[in-house]
């Protein structure tokens, strides 16, 4: 007991020192045996598949003789689960110190920085980035940038509206929060219109304000209907900020300002898979509906999940083994557990996904429901880990397909 308690007492003292420990033993291997600690382990698994993927000539990047390909591999992405398990656990750890409520509304303040995630992943496809901003927009690093960015608008968001509550004056949290937005639009104003250091071409600087302002609107809007500001607000406007450059950057692509090679814009398959998409949770919730023990399948969040889910399968099988003909280019799977159901047959890969997804679902909210009652808050904030593992390469490879990239 007197352990336990000494443990709980010293808990964050320990993973801290933990965590030195490992960035020590790695930082001394890469210096006194770099050929063993960079080159075959970090170079191979984690830093050249980045430089690959940033390289449009070739799958692969080779240092001191060793070759490293585009894409994952099990201990990448065992690495990854793992880090991601843990930046699930600090989050959720923060997001309950500040009391923060992880339910849908704060899923919806994500969403921003859950789309700009494959939206910019999809601008990297098409070469829009140069050396070395490219490899910032290549995953996992990406991850690590959209994480920043919300970690900073959680925060920021927190002390805004904890200070205009002292004050009793909204007002002033209005204020702040714009003087926030616009010191972050001055900030990636100047980034993105960089032109050639950053991108191929820059955006043009009237245009990318008025998309850009567009971020405070939400903001403005919830203050005039609501009186006040929340954390949610600022957290999606900020994401606003990051996200609509990007959509007005594909919207240029997609009607014909291009700046690199494509295979043509494919709407229908835009339209197929969304249909697709559409039809199964159209289905998930009308069933939910129907029959009152899965009822917990038209909750918001959960269909999302759906959504997200199946966007990612369906748009995997039907870009790599184009079923229907539609002359599609040639697309590969990155991802070992995927690729290993797609060649045992290729149908299977969504239909899992499918049934995860939904077997998730039901272990959290019907079979341990009375179990997990006292820890909605972690429940959520897995779930919307969850969605964002469908989503963002689904999405990313839709709309790759869309562009002909």
């Amino acid at each position: 007991m007197e352990s336990k308690g000494w443990f709980e007492k010293n808990k964050l003292r320990i993973i801290f020192s933990l965590l030195i420990v490992v960035v020590f033993i790695v930082v001394a291997g890469c210096i006194l045996a770099p050929s063993l600690f960079y080159d075959q382990w970090i170079w191979k698994y984690y830093w050249g598949p980045i430089v690959a993927d940033a390289n449009p000539d070739a799958a692969t990047a080779i240092y001191h003789g060793v070759e490293a390909s585009e894409g994952y591999t099990l201990v990448s992405e065992i690495t990854y689960g793992i880090i991601l398990i843990i930046a699930l656990y600090a989050i959720y750890k923060l997001l309950k110190k500040l009391k923060v409520a992880i339910d849908w509304r704060f899923c919806l303040a994500l969403m921003p920085y859950i789309l700009f995630g494959p939206v910019s992943r999809v601008l990297e496809d098409a070469d829009y980035f140069n050396v070395p901003a490219v490899y910032w927009f290549i995953s996992p690093l990406i991850y690590l940038q959209i994480a920043a960015y919300a970690l900073f608008f959680v925060v920021t968001g927190f002390c805004i509206e904890n200070l205009s509550k002292k004050k009793k004056d909204e007002k002033h949290g209005l204020l702040y929060s714009i003087f926030l937005l616009l010191g972050v639009n001055v900030f990636v104003t100047i980034i993105w219109t960089l032109g050639s250091k950053y991108g191929v071409n820059p955006v043009e600087l009237l245009i990318f304000y008025l998309v850009s302002c567009a971020a405070l609107l939400p903001l403005v809007y919830s203050f005039l209907k609501h009186k006040n500001v929340t954390v949610n607000t600022i957290l999606f406007s900020g994401g606003l900020l990051f996200l609509l450059p990007g959509l007005y950057l594909i919207g240029r692509w997609i009607i014909g300002i291009q700046w690199s090679d494509s295979s043509g814009v494919r709407f229908d398959v835009f339209i197929l898979i969304m249909g697709l998409v559409a039809l199964i949770a159209a289905a998930a919730y009308f069933a939910s509906i129907k029959y009152k023990k899965i009822a917990v399948y038209k909750e918001p969040l959960n269909i999302t999940m759906i959504v997200g889910h199946m966007i990612d399968g369906l748009t995997s099988y039907i870009s790599i083994y184009d079923p229907l003909k539609m002359g599609l280019p040639f697309y590969v799977e990155k991802h070992p557990a995927s690729n290993i159901l797609m060649e045992i047959w290729p149908p299977l890969f969504p239909m899992v996904k499918f049934l995860l997804i939904i077997a998730v679902i039901y272990i959290f909210d019907v079979l341990y429901k009375e179990e997990l009652k006292n820890h909605g808050t972690l429940v959520n904030l897995l779930k919307i880990g969850i969605l964002i593992l469908g989503l963002s390469p689904g999405l990313r490879d839709l709309l790759r397909v869309t562009m002909g990239v």
